[in-house]
């Protein structure tokens, strides 16, 4: 009786083999030699998985292990059985956003880089007056394709671009204006010798303007973007150039030894449109600031050379 059984047991282990069979959500998707080395495959391959910025994984469905007698000729399948695990794990990414006042500017990948570059631009611009809210916050996501990560130094030049943006409304914000139209620039540098309305012997009535001291030759910048109205030479005023700001608003500069801007031509706040000089009824080298408004004279330090 023994005998007859262990030839059939010896029969059937020449046919079959013990195996695992793997289940997944009650579908069979293959076969596995050990079950306690497959779950630690999956520990080792799926849920301590290592890549860029991933934070963690998890499995919500894990498999099912049946062993069974399976035909000796039944190949196991574990590779393909830890893909269709990895398909159907969650994997967690973690990203960092770099924020600049409360708007997020970049999405990169690599923290320590991202500190370095936010430092470095908080240092460079420390003594401005602008205010930088700047730093870099944590996130995280299931699909890190979709998220458009930067390298950081690209990041670092789109923050930089935003901070000099800033900066430049920031200024505005502190240059005066006059119905609208900035005085962003300051014609010349140099001391002032005559005030508007004061009184002299050289002139028949009040002074309409503002007389800037300085070297000739030296560049006249234009105040504002405008149109240049007038270029040539106007009596008293000696070599004069007329700028239309829109608004109503008009500059004048006078007595300059060359000019530059022609009539008609465009201008932008900063443009070099003559040179200091002494034409006209003049003393001596200096540039007669005159800002109208409405075809009336103002005063120009009220503005500008405060």
């Amino acid at each position: 009786m023994a005998l007859g059984l262990g030839l059939i047991i010896a029969i059937i282990l020449l046919k079959y083999k013990p195996a695992y069979v793997v289940s997944l959500s009650g579908e069979q998707i293959g076969y596995i030699n050990s079950a306690t080395e497959f779950k630690n495959k999956i520990q080792t391959e799926i849920i301590n998985m290592e890549g860029n910025n991933i934070d963690f994984v998890t499995l919500d469905n894990m498999p099912n292990y049946e062993i069974k007698l399976v035909d000796r000729k039944q190949e196991t399948n574990e590779d393909e059985i830890l893909l269709a695990l990895k398909d159907d794990a969650k994997i967690m990414y973690k990203y960092y956003a770099v924020v600049l006042n409360n708007e997020t500017v970049s999405y990169v990948d690599n923290i320590e880089e991202a500190e370095s570059a936010v430092n470095q631009i908080k240092e460079e611009h420390k003594n401005d007056s602008v205010q930088l809210d700047l730093l870099i916050t944590t996130n995280y996501t299931e699909n890190i394709e979709e998220i458009g990560i930067k390298p950081v130094t690209v990041a670092k030049d789109e923050v930089e671009e935003k901070v000099d943006i800033l900066i430049e409304e920031d200024l505005k914000t502190k240059r005066p204006s006059i119905n609208g139209v900035l005085l962003a620039v300051t014609p010349v540098t140099g001391r002032i010798t005559s005030r508007y309305g004061s009184i002299s012997s050289v002139r028949s009535g009040a002074h309409t303007g503002t007389d800037i001291a300085c070297a000739t030759g030296t560049n006249i910048k234009v105040v504002a973007d405008g149109t240049v109205t007038f270029s040539q030479r106007n009596g008293s005023y000696g070599n004069l150039i007329k700028v239309d700001h829109g608004n109503g608003v008009e500059t004048w500069y006078a007595h300059c030894s060359k000019l530059y801007a022609t009539v008609g031509q465009q201008v932008k706040a900063g443009d070099v449109i003559a040179a200091v000089g002494s034409t006209g009824n003049s003393t001596g080298p200096h540039l007669h600031l005159e800002i109208r408004v409405n075809g009336k004279t103002i005063n120009p330090q009220k503005y500008l050379y405060k």
